[in-house]
């Protein structure tokens, strides 16, 4: 899988999904074992976390749910301290620049601007504007998951009306997963929540924390495939 060491065929172990060790062959049982290390469940190919149900009425406190009409919704923010100490320290040095802009003692285009104008001011906050933006996208930033029978649709709001949306046709069946899906954090890949179904597949939330992914890959799990304690793994919809 890439962004993961790999193991060959023929090794005695193949590489947890989550913590990255090595876990031994002779532990997987009908394709899935659980990691002795962090005891996350995966399966044989090492590939993607396999998710389980949630029980009945089982809540996060970083997740809001409500149902509307027929749909079952998810709602949670960003927030992570990452981003929080972006955004302080991005705070900060702004207001130490605008101040400085002000005193004349900040270059522009190294050039000492003791006489500024308001295209300064304006071209000092288009500039911050971007590192506000990667702040808010790590704090403030929202998704919305919307599970209907016919249709599950992500939507990623960096601020009202701006962002992503995700949408998948659901079949006959849907396979609910958290899998590598590209990104990486501190140089170390981290899984997105992944559904697929009939050949489609859409994926979202790489850096939300991981018990929130959890929560939410097991709830969505849970919508399409049934309650805790059944065989969630692959069931075809009623």
């Amino acid at each position: 899988m890439l962004g993961r060491s790999l193991v060959p065929e023929d090794a005695g172990s193949v590489p947890c999904v989550e913590c990255d060790r090595g876990i031994p062959r002779s532990r997987f049982v009908d394709g899935k074992v659980t990691c002795p290390w962090c005891q996350t469940v995966q399966d044989a190919s090492g590939g993607q976390i396999v998710v389980e149900p949630l029980p009945v009425g089982a809540t996060h406190p970083k997740v809001t749910q409500r149902v509307e009409g027929t749909e079952q919704v998810y709602v949670t923010r960003q927030g992570s301290w990452f981003g929080w100490f972006w955004l302080t320290f991005t705070t900060v040095h702004c207001g130490f620049m605008f101040y400085g802009l002000s005193q004349g003692t900040v270059h522009v285009n190294h050039q000492l601007v003791t006489h500024p104008t308001i295209w300064h001011y304006l071209g000092m906050a288009a500039f911050y504007s971007i590192f506000f933006a990667v702040g808010f996208a790590f704090t403030l930033s929202r998704y919305t998951i919307r599970l209907a029978d016919a249709q599950a649709t992500v939507r990623y709001r960096l601020f009202p009306f701006v962002g992503w949306t995700w949408r998948l046709a659901v079949g006959e069946t849907i396979r609910v997963s958290l899998a590598y899906r590209g990104a990486r954090e501190n140089g170390s890949a981290v899984n997105a929540v992944v559904l697929s179904s009939d050949g489609q597949e859409i994926s979202f939330g790489s850096f939300l924390a991981k018990d929130v992914k959890q929560h939410l890959a097991s709830a969505i799990d849970g919508f399409y495939n049934g309650a805790a304690g059944e065989n969630a793994d692959f069931i075809p919809k009623p």
